[in-house]
């Protein structure tokens, strides 16, 4: 029996694409540009979805995203815990808690600040996936 972690011997050994099982404590994390206090994980990227990503975003109190956008990538985000301050467009900030949901499409300007006093966390999907740079 074929362990759970593997697709089967079509796909290659080397191939990402075999962990179909992870524990995100073993993924690595990255800090976006733009952003302090942020610590990601990318969940799901390109080698496996091919035309969308999910990341696991975290923001420590007092850190942010600053204001950007994105070209040609819609992005939606769930609060999963605490509370955001957010910005979109030239509407004025509003916060935001756990079960939220924001749907960016592309050329939006947002920004997003964690106003505490926990940790905000964050399951973002951008389609298709941001360029890594």
């Amino acid at each position: 029996m074929k362990p759970a972690t593997e697709w089967g011997p079509a796909m290659a050994k080397d191939d990402d694409r075999t962990k179909v099982v992870e524990h995100v404590s073993n993924m690595p994390t990255y800090a976006p540009p733009g952003h302090s206090g942020t610590s990601n994980v990318r969940l799901v990227d390109r080698a496996f979805a091919g035309d969308y990503e999910m990341v696991l975003g975290t923001i420590e109190p007092g850190g942010t995203a600053a204001r950007h956008s994105h070209g040609g990538e819609t992005q939606a985000m769930y609060v999963i815990a605490g509370r955001a301050r957010v910005a979109l467009g030239v509407a004025p900030a509003e916060i935001h808690g756990a079960g939220t949901i924001f749907r960016i499409p592309p050329g939006l300007d947002h920004a997003v600040e964690s106003v505490g006093p926990d940790p905000l966390r964050l399951l973002i999907v951008y389609s298709p996936p941001l360029p890594r740079g």
